[in-house]
């Protein structure tokens, strides 16, 4: 499996960001980006960078990748209740989720995000995004 579905695991598996992103059965939590039409609130995920740790025999199986989830919602304050959830379900995230092994993952960066509507330029939505560290096998 691939750290995407260790992560879409983990977000789905944590009931408050499910009770905010439309339940378990089809929750809205996207890698990459969100898909047309799709309602608020919702989480985005996507890798911005990754290594792999290497060993005298060559490529080893530990990987740290950078992964960016961004919470939006029509509002500041649904988005920011979004990203808690998050921080909550992934500070602790370890062990075995969609057939990857997490070791850890570690918030490093987080902050404002903002998406304009592209006809008027105005404000569409909000968002906060966290840059999470995580290694996994």
């Amino acid at each position: 499996m691939s750290l995407e579905a260790a992560i879409y695991d983990v977000l789905k598996s944590a009931s408050a960001i499910t009770a905010l992103v439309g339940g378990r059965v089809s929750p809205r939590i996207y890698p990459v980006t969100i898909p047309a039409g799709k309602a608020m609130p919702a989480v985005v995920f996507q890798q911005i960078n990754g290594t792999v740790g290497h060993t005298c025999d060559g490529d080893g199986d530990l990987r740290t990748d950078t992964v960016q989830v961004t919470s939006w919602d029509d509002d500041p304050d649904g988005a920011r209740s979004l990203a808690e959830a998050v921080r909550t379900a992934l500070q602790p995230a370890s062990g075995s989720h969609g057939g990857v092994t997490i070791i850890y993952c570690s918030l490093d960066d987080e902050g404002d995000a903002v998406a304009l509507n592209e006809e008027n330029e105005t404000l569409s939505r909000y968002g906060k995004r966290q840059d999470w560290e995580i290694a996994y096998r």
